[in-house]
């Protein structure tokens, strides 16, 4: 038996969750205590019931988290600011828990020959976590490094909120005209405005974003460190890598160093292309002037410009696309549910949407699309908000949540996207397709659960391979798409040198060698090409890094797109215009990568599909660096 399980968003209030979460708290406090007395015999009565235990007030919390990120308000900040240190002790409680940690412990002892791998794996990752939550540590040592974990999370949430806070309040005026610095709006000003003035104002602005946030982040780092060290690592990047697919620091750092030598010298091309085609637009380049000539070069180089390809890209004529090309690679239907059959959301902009295998519906998802000044964060992101699981009661379906950050639909209702924007949409859904498509019975492997951090991008960034695929059936000219196409390589080394720039920026402060943060930005934004201004404090608005659960972790983007660029390679060389070649790699794509889950490592599931190891020829060539 298949079922749904909504949440019902439309009655969830502040109010309403400060009702619930006491008496979810102490009745996940009850089952806990329960499960320490008892003596499990196998792994579903210890695992099943553990879930069972701490599902309710994780759902609570995480839709709590959820409002925060898209209906941020003081009343959810208030509500966040009374429970977060309460549910962070509680985690801590349950991690470290020597009685859970034994168990999980003689299960993997015990009955070795009983487990599945899946169920084994699952054990050892508890077991993981429990040591990495503190559960060795004892007396003042545990008070102590409890204390760090809630003073992280009340650095973090304040961290976070600053920066929405100086997005929100920032705001210039010229000509009748306002302008803004959220991620919607900054973006198509700094491209296509002339005003110099204007662009000066804004870069300015967004890059002397939250500049209170420096003392929080000099005091995040600290702790980090700290607490890493009361593990036995030598400091927070060891930590974080301890869970991840890169087999050690040094081995993400050799990464970024190898992409650092292949693309230094395409950059210095581009750049100085770049340099001589401003010379006749601006007086002298600066920085507010780098996203506006560069937009004029590449329109002039492949003739054509961004709003005219951005007629094509109505909103709602890319998703139906993005809905063929999946149906096409993948065997599904996606079928958007309205009136009374869609279920409760937070903002009547959502919308939901099941999808079906078959016929049969084994998956579902809400689509929050507009910007929300103030209200939503930043970005674009995806929440595996259910994730499937198989009980004596029948299976649960998983369902995802996705968020973008889109323009307001005009006068005429239509919502014009970017190609930066078609490519978040296509990204995005890469994402809720591993958390939808997944064949895994257990909810704390199936979808995205324990899927290596570093390996989580696979999926999004492989999506964004397709977006002008004749397969989705979006009406783009095919003289217009070649010149997209052609353009895929355009300033694409000094692209790559940007991220790399701030993953090993990450790596070293969380290394901790370095006494001043904003000093090791400067020096490694200098080395790859990164142009800014005195006043910068970019570290102040990384949210990524220091609220977003990507600490030393965010070279994880790049070890991703190795692999998701391989994993494309694999369609490459079955064939683009070979369509019945294309869904049989399709369909191999979905039983592994997508279908598969945590349930194995990332690197194994890899060499599931691929047959090998991953290489970084693919990611090269799609770049244009491949010769180089």
């Amino acid at each position: 038996m298949m079922k749904n399980d909504f949440f019902d968003w439309g009655t969830f209030t502040p109010e309403h969750a400060a009702e619930e979460l006491p008496r979810l708290l102490a009745h996940a406090e009850r089952g806990i205590s329960a499960l320490e007395t008892s003596a499990p015999e196998g792994y579903e009565q210890f695992v099943w019931r553990l879930n069972d235990v701490m599902r309710p007030l994780y759902r609570c919390w995480a839709a709590v988290s959820h409002m925060l990120g898209v209906m941020n308000s003081d009343a959810w900040r208030r509500l966040e600011e009374e429970w977060q240190a309460k549910i962070v002790a509680f985690t801590l409680r349950v991690g470290q828990s020597r009685r859970l940690y034994d168990i999980a412990k003689s299960l993997l002892a015990t009955r070795s020959k009983e487990l599945n791998p899946v169920h084994r794996r699952i054990l050892e990752k508890m077991v993981q976590r429990a040591e990495l939550d503190g559960v060795g540590l004892d007396g003042a040592r545990r008070e102590r490094f409890n204390e760090i974990q809630a003073r992280l999370a009340k650095l973090e949430a304040d961290f976070h909120n600053s920066v929405i806070d100086a997005t929100k309040s920032f705001k210039f005026e010229k000509g009748g005209k306002t302008y803004f610095i959220d991620d919607a709006n900054y973006p198509e000003t700094m491209k296509h405005c002339a005003d110099r003035e204007v662009r000066e104002r804004l870069f300015r602005a967004r890059a002397s974003r939250a500049p209170e946030n420096a003392a929080r982040i000099d005091e995040i780092l600290r702790l980090r460190q700290e607490a890493a060290g009361m593990l036995g690592f030598a400091n927070y990047a060891d930590k974080s890598l301890a869970t991840k697919c890169a087999p050690s620091v040094a081995a993400a750092m050799k990464m970024i160093d190898d992409l650092d030598e292949a693309t230094a010298s395409v950059s210095e091309t581009e750049e100085s292309e770049l340099a001589a085609a401003a010379a006749g637009t601006v007086p002298s380049m600066e920085p507010w002037d780098r996203m506006f000539c560069s937009e004029r070069l590449r329109e002039r180089k492949y003739a054509y410009s961004e709003d005219e390809l951005k007629r094509h890209f109505e909103m709602n004529d890319v998703v139906s696309g993005l809905f063929r090309l999946s149906k096409f690679l993948f065997g599904i239907d996606v079928e958007e549910l309205s009136g009374d059959a869609r279920p409760p959301v937070w903002h009547p902009d959502v919308r939901f949407f099941a999808v079906k295998d078959g016929g049969e519906t084994i998956a579902s998802f809400y689509f929050d699309p507009f910007v929300r000044s103030g209200q939503k964060f930043g970005g674009a992101w995806v929440n595996d908000f259910v994730n499937r699981r198989v009980t004596s009661a029948g299976t649960v379906l998983p369902q995802a949540i996705i968020v973008t950050n889109f323009p307001e639909r005009d006068a005429s209702g239509r919502c014009l996207l970017s190609m930066r924007e078609v490519e978040t949409v296509f990204h995005e859904f890469g994402h809720a397709l591993q958390a939808m498509l997944t064949r895994v019975d257990e909810e704390d492997a199936s979808g995205m659960g324990l899927v290596e951090w570093d390996a989580v991008e696979v999926a999004s960034q492989f999506m964004e391979n397709w977006c002008l695929d004749d397969h989705t059936g979006i009406e783009v000219p095919k003289a217009l798409k070649d010149k997209v196409r052609a353009a895929k390589t355009f300033r694409a080394a000094t692209a790559c040198r940007r991220q790399l720039a701030f993953a090993k920026t990450d790596l070293e402060l969380h290394i901790g060698a370095a006494s001043s943060a904003d000093a090791v930005k400067r020096r490694l934004f200098k080395h790859f090409g990164l142009h800014t201004v005195n006043e910068d404090c970019f570290l102040c608005a990384f949210s990524h890094i220091f609220s977003g659960g990507y600490a030393a972790g965010y070279y994880g983007y790049k070890w991703s797109e190795v692999m998701s660029a391989d994993c494309y390679g694999a369609f490459e060389e079955a064939g683009l215009d070979d369509d019945a070649a294309l869904q049989r790699v399709g369909k191999r794509f979905r039983n592994t990568i997508l279908a598969l889950g945590g349930s194995r490592p990332a690197l194994d599931v890899f060499r599931d599909f691929r047959g090998r190891d991953p290489e970084i020829g693919p990611l090269l060539r799609l770049m244009g660096c491949a010769e180089h």
